[in-house]
């Protein structure tokens, strides 16, 4: 890293902790501001008693032989984020809305800038309105999601957004939910299009759609959880997926047991291409203290020569984004886009105390691309650790990612780094 970068990473640091001298004013507005489930009593106390909120970062992302094409290195430094107003509920109505900024720091050569943090952003974000009563909350515009391999996986410089209407009914574990998306924000760009992550596929989309529901129970110290969903991605795939766990609440170890079922089919045009896909997936979780805590989960994915991929499954918004709710999946590419076998995966995770966490995974991809392929064997080995401040610097953190992946198929490791420093508030 060129010393530039670093100086520009550093003033960053510096910068983010003085965010909260320039609301103190606005937050003591705020916190003289009561009201009850209903809300606060005029209009113009909706936008007296609102609150700020916001994330800014400054992000470090190096890669060395990058998904295994020796010698193509990138390293890109940026900072930005968002800030947010939202509106206090008047008879249960609030609005938001949010502008977003990313700018870079000496990057190279468009080849080696990694794009997702790379291209300056300046825009609104988030711009809604929502309605909440007796547990039902109903929002409209453009606004964060967070829906099976339909969210924002944050660990980026802006969000990603979605443009619909999504409602809940209920809790997190107790719900009946429904949304329709017709437009999408990606983190590497500042506008609502009307594609997907699948960038080579030949057309434009109408959005998706969801229903989905939850429930929880509770018998002798021991919980059962368990949601089903359903999501329609036009002209790409239909999709159920189901997930179940029995946690264990008195037993050693609080053991939780986890289930998974996910299948998808063609849909319309089929852009990404024909989808016959069929996963199961199991997953095992200990705690040994309240700070130390391990995983253990499988996936299979049955192969289909005349689908996408060999069998995988099609996922338009989490594509080269993430694996979503796999309970088996590496950190630096996702699982649905490897092929189809079997993956595994374990993690260990150490909280050691209230600024200090750690941990470390390793999964294992014994995945076929296409039939007549060898499989990948693809093992990653990732560390991390996340320190947060307190006292004066509450909300900022420092958080590092490392890792490496091999296969017997290339000569070369695939290496990456991320280092985020994160300011919310």
């Amino acid at each position: 890293m060129q010393l530039k970068a670093v100086s520009g990473l550093c003033l960053g640091v510096f910068l983010l902790p003085l965010a909260p001298a320039a609301l103190a004013e606005t937050q003591s507005n705020i916190s003289d501001c009561q009201y009850g489930t209903s809300g606060v009593d005029s209009f113009a106390d909706m936008f007296t008693c609102g609150t700020v909120s916001g994330s800014l970062r400054s992000m470090y992302y190096s890669t060395h032989n990058a998904y295994f094409s020796k010698g193509f290195n990138q390293d890109t430094i940026s900072y930005g984020g968002f800030l947010k107003f939202e509106t206090a509920p008047f008879y249960g109505v609030r609005a938001g809305v949010s502008g977003i900024f990313l700018r870079g720091i000496n990057h190279p050569d468009e080849a080696h800038t990694i794009s997702d943090i790379g291209d300056n952003q300046t825009n609104f974000g988030e711009a809604y309105l929502s309605w909440e009563h007796d547990g039902f909350k109903i929002t409209a515009g453009d606004q964060r999601l967070n829906l099976p391999f339909v969210g924002d996986y944050d660990w980026r410089i802006t969000p990603a957004l979605f443009r619909g209407v999504d409602a809940n009914y209920g809790d997190s574990t107790n719900f009946l939910h429904a949304t329709k998306i017709w437009r999408y924000k990606p983190w590497g760009d500042d506008q609502f299009l009307n594609t997907t992550n699948y960038t080579d596929a030949d057309g434009t989309t109408n959005g998706m759609w969801a229903m989905g529901g939850g429930r929880g129970m509770q018998w002798d110290n021991k919980s059962l959880t368990g949601q089903i969903w359903y999501e329609e991605y036009a002209d790409y795939t239909r999709l159920v997926y189901g997930e179940s766990h029995l946690q264990f609440q008195d037993a050693l170890f609080q053991p939780d047991v986890g289930l998974q079922f996910v299948r998808g089919t063609s849909a319309g045009k089929a852009l990404a291409g024909e989808v016959n896909s069929t996963s199961y997936g199991a997953q095992l979780g200990l705690t040994f203290t309240p700070s130390l805590s391990w995983k253990l989960g499988y996936d299979h994915i049955a192969a289909s020569g005349n689908s996408w991929n060999n069998g995988s499954l099609v996922t338009p918004y989490a594509h080269n984004a993430s694996s979503g709710p796999y309970f088996a999946q590496p950190f630096f590419t996702s699982t649905q886009d490897l092929g189809s076998g079997n993956a595994y995966m374990t993690s260990l995770h150490y909280v050691m105390n209230e600024n200090l966490s750690l941990g470390t995974q390793y999964s294992f991809m014994d995945l076929k691309p296409t039939p007549a392929s060898s499989s990948i064997d693809q093992s990653e080995y990732l560390v991390y650790f996340t320190w947060s401040f307190t006292g004066m610097l509450k909300g900022l953190s420092v958080t590092d990612f490392a890792g490496v992946q091999t296969s017997p198929l290339y000569d070369s490791s695939f290496w990456q780094n991320r280092l985020i420093m994160q300011y919310d508030f």
